[in-house]
């Protein structure tokens, strides 16, 4: 018997998990994890807890201190461009070496994951054998969410056009710098230094941008939980041959992919002794019901696995859905990314929607059809995976 995907079982959990506000550190976060428990023993399989500490000052403090830095770092360089001054060229040097720096993102998350903090929360994590396991499959997704003061589309313009700007003046100011600074003549004016002052600007706005907990999160991201939780209960009566599962509930997503990063340190020998490939759920569709991948992110670009997504998208043409690719250069995270950096072939069904981090993020906004979709085209991975083991896991054990 072929394993069926029922959207109204994940609607189900999503429901739950939606009528929570699920904040890092909140009583909501703390019934969402009773909640997962609870429905992984209903399914038959047990979300053991695994505990970490975490620090929301990289997301809380560090972040808006970074902008606020480079906001004023384009602001001196745009005076001092107006001035003719020679050390424009320092201040522009120094700008795109902050912006370097600032799009390994993950990296710093990293660093802080690894140093913990004063707070606690958990993973919840679910285990199906494989009868003849050569794998692992990890499936995932966070169950945390938050709000913000602004609408998540202004958010992501005001970090695109503020790192672009600033990247387009930090050349023109080690530029004109060095111009200067050769005694050679000038090609500063004032209409660009009233232009260079707009990624300042956009870059302090950000540091405005507050953290709450007003979502209920639907979209972000209590389907991506109840697609691996419906996921994992079709695939408990009929398991793969050549693949463990693992079922991963991940915490703290929103406070800097803490639990996903927590768990891959802690388990990294582990994971890498065996073939382990990973699918994330977050964001998994659009309200319009639109379905991504996310192709790469960080610049210059890191691409995940090309084969996973080539999978899924042929899988998802097969049953008469296009699934495109999504980059995410700067202004979003998810957790398969330090997977990806770490070694671990690793994709995520990741989408964009005006509504998320706010109140708007609600049961309205999703898409039942897509929801379907996107559980089934899990289990059709899955089990051409299984079908195909050798292929996959050629090497290994």
């Amino acid at each position: 018997m072929q394993r069926r995907f029922d959207s109204e079982k994940a609607f189900e959990h999503i429901e739950q998990l939606a009528s929570l506000r699920r904040l890092p550190g909140s009583d909501g976060e703390r019934k969402a994890q009773d909640y997962i428990r609870k429905a992984g023993g209903e399914i038959g399989v047990q979300m053991k807890g695994e505990e970490f500490s975490y620090s929301t000052a990289p997301l809380v403090l560090f972040l808006p201190i970074g902008c606020l830095v480079l906001s004023v770092l384009i602001l001196l360089g745009s005076v001092l461009y107006l001035l003719e001054n020679k050390y424009t060229m320092i201040v522009g040097l120094v700008i795109l070496v902050g912006i370097y720096v600032g799009f390994k993102w993950s990296g710093a998350f990293e660093t802080f994951a690894r140093r913990g903090g004063l707070k606690k929360s958990e993973n919840l994590v679910g285990k199906i054998e494989g009868k003849e396991p050569k794998g692992v499959v990890v499936i995932s997704a966070h169950y945390d969410s938050k709000s913000q003061v602004m609408p998540v589309m202004l958010r992501a313009a005001l970090f695109i056009l503020g790192f672009l700007g600033a990247i387009i003046f930090g050349f023109v100011f080690l530029l004109t710098g060095t111009i200067s600074f050769a005694d050679k003549s000038s090609i500063g004016n004032t209409a660009v230094f009233y232009i260079s002052l707009i990624p300042s600007i956009l870059l302090f706005m950000l540091v405005f941008n507050f953290t709450g907990n007003r979502s209920p999160g639907a979209l972000d991201n209590a389907c991506g939980e109840g697609i691996i939780l419906e996921a994992a209960r079709a695939l408990i009566g009929e398991p793969p041959e050549n693949f463990d599962v693992l079922v991963c509930s991940f915490g703290c997503e929103e406070a800097g992919l803490c639990g996903g990063i927590n768990y891959l340190l802690k388990h990294e020998d582990e994971l890498k002794s065996n073939k382990t490939f990973m699918l994330n759920f977050d964001i998994p569709f659009s309200p319009q019901g639109r379905i991504f991948l996310n192709s790469g992110f960080e610049f210059p670009p890191i691409f995940t696995s090309r084969r996973l997504n080539d999978m899924v998208k042929d899988v998802a043409s097969q049953m008469g859905t296009e699934i495109k690719g999504l980059y995410l250069p700067v202004g979003a995270a998810a957790d398969h990314m330090p997977w990806v950096k770490h070694g671990i072939e690793a994709t995520s069904f990741l989408s964009t929607a005006s509504c998320i981090h706010s109140s708007r993020d609600t049961l309205e906004k999703v898409d039942g059809e897509a929801l379907r979709m996107c559980g089934e085209i899990l289990l059709g991975v899955l089990r051409r995976m299984d079908e195909t083991s050798s292929v996959w896991c050629e090497g290994n054990r």
